[in-house]
């Protein structure tokens, strides 16, 4: 499985419905806990009305949400996070593309010279972010933005490849169903969800190392 992951930036994993996504955490790697969340975050549709624009949910609610790193607007996001299915709901699909796709054609010199930083300051202060800076890729329209030229244009470079690049389609459509991705190299959207699919339930847990 490490080869799957290391190679595609994925991998799909089945484990038993009636175990819990930690009993499935121990077996793939280090779990990192985020400071302000649980250990296991529950990820269910939520009407944008009903949420903080501090959430993807908040902005953008039961439509589709855009390509995107999650916690792009750290410093160093988490590696990996892996999605578990509770309650299915077969018709609404998690899609990947790999940053690699993205960066191919990226010129490099404005890729180092363009800066973003989070929408909203991080301990109060502003951090200077790059979105491609080692072995990390990272992307967010909603939560980290443009603070010069170089960097206004990459993002309608990024926008443009993102809009004619062909994602992978992946459907957790059993419960049980696993997705485990490198946050440092996908970018991961959400199908929208229509009104009979309103019961869809997934867990989600990071790492900061696999060892599957």
């Amino acid at each position: 499985m490490l080869h799957q992951l290391k190679e595609n930036g994925y991998v799909f994993i089945s484990s038993d419905a009636n175990s819990s996504i930690l009993d499935v955490a121990k077996s793939v790697g280090d779990v990192f806990k985020i400071p302000t969340m649980p250990l296991v975050q529950t990820l269910t549709p939520r009407l944008k009305k009903d949420e903080h624009e501090s959430t993807y949910s908040g902005n953008f609610g039961i439509d589709e949400f855009p390509f995107h790193t999650d916690l792009a607007h750290w410093h160093t996001p988490p590696r990996f996070f892996l999605l578990r299915c509770v309650t299915p709901a077969p018709n609404v699909y998690t899609k990947l593309i790999d940053s690699r796709y993205l960066c191919d054609s990226l010129d490099s010199v404005l890729v180092s010279r363009s800066h973003f930083k989070p929408r909203k300051t991080l301990d109060r202060t502003a951090n200077i972010l790059k979105i491609k800076e080692g072995e990390i890729f990272r992307w967010d329209s909603i939560f980290i933005k443009p603070i010069n030229n170089s960097a206004k244009k990459l993002s309608l470079l990024i926008q443009d490849k993102l809009n004619i690049t062909e994602a992978v389609n992946l459907s957790l459509a059993k419960e049980g169903d696993c997705l485990l991705i490198d946050n440092w190299r996908m970018v991961h959207a959400r199908d929208p969800i229509s009104e009979k699919e309103m019961n869809r339930k997934i867990e989600r847990i990071y790492f900061e190392k696999v060892i599957i």
